[in-house]
């Protein structure tokens, strides 16, 4: 290889031990080894292709270059276009982010409670847990039906008010249920 290789060799040198440096001369910069055949080989396939294909591709591309040159807003597009992309790319990676962290705080917090339930079946006991698990949904039940008797006393106003007219006119109901828009508009 080059003379970029011992210079890379030369920053590693006080990151990597002694011993991982002369491994990697040894390897890297020996001509004899697989790597540095490899390397030879690879740049000779390299310029033999682009020896034979230049002739092939050299009109191509001066073509492609002139119509560019004689067409700026073909230039100005492609650079809006590479723009956008740019951005719904940086977008998407954005939200995807977003997605993840929260799908992982959510995941954290579904552990938490599983164990912070754990926890609490295993200081008070299984007893004690059921007791108040049973008190607890006493409640929400009494609760749930205080809501129900409120919301039960108040659609029976709602449904007499609607079949007694309910202020909608002089005795004419309307399609609306009992409520009408004012003439204003609000």
């Amino acid at each position: 290889m080059d003379r970029g290789d011992s210079a890379i060799l030369d920053a590693l040198q006080g990151i990597l031990p002694e011993q991982t440096l002369d491994l990697l001369q040894d390897h890297l910069q020996n001509p004899q080894t697989f790597l540095q055949a490899l390397w030879r080989q690879t740049v000779l396939v390299t310029n033999k292709l682009s020896t034979v294909l230049s002739p092939l591709f050299a009109p191509l591309l001066a073509r492609a270059l002139q119509a560019l040159h004689d067409s700026p807003d073909i230039v100005v597009l492609g650079f809006v276009l590479a723009a956008f992309v740019l951005v719904i790319q940086l977008i998407v990676w954005v939200h995807r982010t977003m997605m993840y962290v929260t799908r992982l705080a959510f995941r954290m917090l579904g552990w938490a409670l599983v164990f912070a339930l754990l926890a609490v079946v295993w200081r008070r006991g299984p007893e004690a847990t059921i007791r108040d698990i049973v008190v607890f949904i006493s409640k929400l039940a009494g609760y749930a039906t205080l809501i129900k008797d409120i919301w039960l006393s108040e659609y029976k106003k709602f449904d007499a008010q609607t079949k007694r007219g309910g202020g909608a006119g002089a005795g004419q109901r309307t399609p609306s249920g009992g409520y009408s828009r004012s003439r204003n508009g609000w």
